[in-house]
């Protein structure tokens, strides 16, 4: 399992954990079944269709393109 702290330009901190899915934590603030959502659109290398306070979506977005091994090339 791979993982991935940084602080995300909209300020706040996101540990991403990179196994078979994509697991996301940190200081945010989002509803269980909004990040439930991230989780799995991003397990699939799809831009999450849903917003988590304090964290930028596209930024977020580029680091699993460029380091979730199921997204490198086909994204």
């Amino acid at each position: 399992m791979r993982k991935i702290v940084y602080r995300s330009r909209a300020g706040k901190t996101v540990v991403l954990y990179l196994d078979h899915e994509v697991r996301v934590t940190g200081d945010f603030f989002a509803e269980e079944e909004d990040l439930i959502k991230v989780e799995e659109e991003l397990s699939q290398c799809k831009k999450p269709s849903r917003e988590i306070l304090g964290v930028d979506m596209e930024e977020l977005f580029s680091l699993i393109k460029e380091n979730f091994e199921h997204c490198i090339g086909k994204v």
